[in-house]
């Protein structure tokens, strides 16, 4: 397959292009840069790619003008739904309607988009064994739990992720250190970390040494009802073989056993206590994270999930 990624973020450099055979072919092509429309145009005179593909906001503020340019061209727009479900009305469905195809990690999406007469696809996050592997740690992100994560204020789910998780970790004697967006020290919820918590947005190719240098890996998910859907830093820091606590969802739970390939908590005071437990035993975080690392590599790399879709990726 010859196809054209429309960003250049992380999720699709260091992620989803793995999950592609030597044979396939792919370019880059961010909308987001300078004079794209005419770059794009020249490509497509050029070369026709089997499709083009884009994911979540990437495309949204320009999508009225990139729309009409692959239809010129009769090139297919596959469009991953990274948003879905809490966004699907207000961002997914409109960009949906533009793509010949729509992969969402969202199951319970699937009705709604064949409602619109809307090919769609379960298609979920993933972790690529090449680049989620554990690495040599590094003195400057030794941590005894760790948090990376940027703070949303459009998601009020992920606060039940916050109460159960982060905050009643925040004043307990532990190694704390949260990496993300600098609305963790600003924001309309007035949620704010301390400076000697907060340390600054984290570039995404030093994940795999932030996750091996941590005793415990935290996880916030923005979604909690979801049968499916879960943050993707979960499948990530599996891949490292990072010990992952998070909150309980039932999409963690279909995917995943507690205690057996990561932890979950459904309540601040058990956090507490699984945090104090885990940090005394070493052989048994050190077993379940390699546990964890086996079961996503055995089953959810994006080898894994291009495997699963390549099918109708081939008939677009």
């Amino acid at each position: 397959m010859n196809l054209l990624f429309l960003n250049d973020s992380s999720l699709l450099s260091y992620g989803l292009a793995s999950g592609f055979s030597s044979s396939d072919s792919f370019e880059y092509l961010p909308v987001h840069s300078a004079d794209w429309e005419n770059r794009l145009d020249r490509l497509l005179r050029k070369q026709r790619p089997d499709f083009a593909f884009a994911e979540g906001v990437s495309i949204s503020t320009v999508a009225r003008r990139l729309f009409p340019l692959l239809r010129r061209y009769s090139v297919p727009l596959v469009y991953w739904a990274i948003d879905d479900p809490p966004d699907w009305n207000r961002m997914s469905r409109p960009l949906a309607r533009g793509a010949s195809l729509v992969l969402t990690p969202a199951k319970e999406c699937l009705p709604l988009y064949q409602r619109d007469k809307i090919r769609a696809h379960y298609f979920h996050f993933a972790c690529n064994p090449s680049f989620h592997r554990p690495v040599e740690p590094s003195f400057d992100l030794q941590s005894d739990l760790l948090l990376v994560a940027n703070y949303y204020t459009s998601y009020p789910q992920r606060k039940t992720g916050l109460d159960t998780i982060l905050t009643p970790l925040l004043n307990e004697p532990f190694r704390l250190k949260v990496y993300g967006n600098e609305h963790w020290l600003s924001n309309s919820d007035h949620y704010t970390l301390p400076s000697n918590i907060y340390q600054g947005y984290l570039s995404y190719n030093r994940l795999p040494c932030a996750y091996s240098s941590a005793k415990i890996v935290l996880g916030l998910h923005s979604v909690i009802t979801s049968p499916t859907m879960m943050s993707m830093r979960t499948f990530e820091a599996l891949g490292c073989q990072a010990f992952f606590l998070t909150h309980w969802s039932p999409a963690l739970e279909a995917l995943f056993k507690n205690h057996v390939h990561l932890v979950w908590s459904r309540h601040p005071d058990e956090t507490i206590e699984l945090v104090r437990f885990y940090l005394s035993r070493d052989d048994l975080r050190l077993k379940i994270a390699r546990q964890g690392q086996e079961e996503v590599y055995r089953s959810h790399t994006y080898k894994h999930r291009i495997q699963s879709v390549r099918a109708i990726l081939e008939t677009l």
